[in-house]
C-alpha cells in the first residue's frame, strides 16, 4: 500500500505500531488454539513486541533466514524458510527424501511457507504420498485427489528447522471435518485447490 500512496500514510498497522514505540523490539507472535485437544487447551493469542507467557524461550530458538521464492511479481512473496537437509521425518520415524519443486532450492531441503491463514499444509504430491503411503489403512482417492486414513490412526510427523525438531500434533495430520465414513482426510495435502481453506 505504501508504494501506491507514496508516503507514510500508506503504512501498515504493524509498521505504525513499531514506529510509535522505537524502544521495543519489532516482532509479532501468533499462538493458535486447537479445538478438541484433550491434552492442551491454548487460547489463541496475537502479540506485538511482547512474548506469550510460558513461551519465553522462543527468543532463544535459531533465527531462520527468509527465503525469496520465484513468483510472478515481487509483491507475491510470502514468509518462507528452508527446512534442514532431509528435514521432514515421516510417521515411521524415517526422513522423507524428496527435493523441493521451488526453482533453485538447495538439494534435500524444502521451502516452507509460513502462513497462519491457511488451514491445511500444502505439499508436493510426492510428499503427501511419502507421508500417508506409510500409514496402515491409508488410501489415495483418485476422485478427490486426497489421502484418506482411519480416523483412529495417529500420525507423528516432524519438521526440522535450524537443527531443532518441531513435531506436528497428530490432530493436525488428519481432519475429521472432511470425514468420509470411518475415514478422515489427510490434512497434509498435495498442492492444489481440492482442500478448502
Amino acid at each position: 500500500m505504501r508504494d501506491k500512496v507514496g508516503n507514510s500514510a500508506g503504512d501498515s498497522l504493524l509498521f505504525r505500531v513499531f514506529e510509535q514505540n522505537k524502544t521495543s523490539q519489532n516482532f509479532l507472535s501468533i499462538l493458535l488454539d486447537r479445538q478438541g485437544d484433550p491434552d492442551e487447551s491454548f487460547t489463541g493469542q496475537l502479540t506485538i513486541s511482547e512474548l506469550v507467557p510460558g513461551f519465553d524461550n522462543v527468543t532463544s530458538q535459531p533465527k531462520l533466514t527468509i527465503k525469496d521464492v520465484p513468483t510472478l511479481t515481487s509483491v507475491d512473496q510470502h514468509w518462507a524458510v528452508l527446512t534442514d537437509v532431509n528435514g521432514v521425518i515421516g510417521p515411521d520415524g524415517q526422513p522423507i527424501a524428496i527435493d523441493s519443486i521451488v526453482p533453485n532450492a538447495p538439494d534435500n531441503r524444502l521451502v516452507a511457507v509460513i502462513d497462519s491463514g491457511f488451514s491445511y499444509p500444502q505439499v508436493p504430491r510426492a510428499m503427501s504420498d511419502a507421508i500417508y503411503g506409510r500409514v496402515q489403512g491409508a488410501q489415495y482417492d483418485t476422485n478427490t485427489e486426497q489421502w484418506t486414513l482411519p480416523c483412529d490412526q495417529e500420525l507423528n510427523i516432524t519438521f526440522m528447522f535450524g537443527g531443532q525438531a518441531y513435531p506436528i500434533h497428530p490432530l493436525d495430520t488428519s481432519s475429521s471435518d472432511l470425514k468420509s465414513g470411518n475415514f478422515c482426510i489427510g490434512a497434509v495435502s498435495k498442492l492444489g485447490p481440492t482442500i478448502p481453506s
